[in-house]
């Protein structure tokens, strides 16, 4: 329930590039969020990645803090988005760190929160059928 473990992650070259160019995004500070809806069958209803730019962090030791961080909040709130999709989708999000200073885990947490619900309200939109 409140894990993150390795199926929750979203991995390989092609699914992250379907979700680059055929996913939507929009930007929530600190982030730049990509996600998609996967028509298919999932162990779990999301799957999530954390990228933060080397370009502004020179030190690896910062950017794994913004991502320990980051992984902490979502699977803290992650409940927020799964409990509305349905069995057969699957929504695959990437949050790409924008600002040049570390954030507290409670502005990221806060960040969060409003990422998971903006995405959950979009895809109840989406995902709307009219009754017959």
């Amino acid at each position: 329930m409140f894990t993150l473990c390795r199926d929750e992650r979203l991995r390989g070259k092609r699914a992250i590039a379907n979700l680059f160019d055929a996913g939507q995004s929009f930007f929530l500070a600190p982030y730049k969020v990509f996600w998609i809806i996967a028509q298919e069958k999932a162990l779990f209803p999301v799957c999530f990645a954390v990228s933060v730019p080397k370009r502004i962090f020179k030190h690896a030791v910062t950017r794994n803090l913004i991502k320990r961080r980051t992984r902490e909040a979502f699977r803290i709130n992650k409940l927020i988005l799964s409990d509305v999709i349905s069995d057969h989708q699957q929504v695959r999000m990437m949050l790409v760190y924008t600002y040049n200073k570390p954030l507290t885990f409670a502005e990221l947490e806060e960040s969060m929160k409003k990422i998971l619900q903006r995405i959950a309200k979009q895809y109840e939109h989406l995902n709307h059928v009219e009754p017959v």
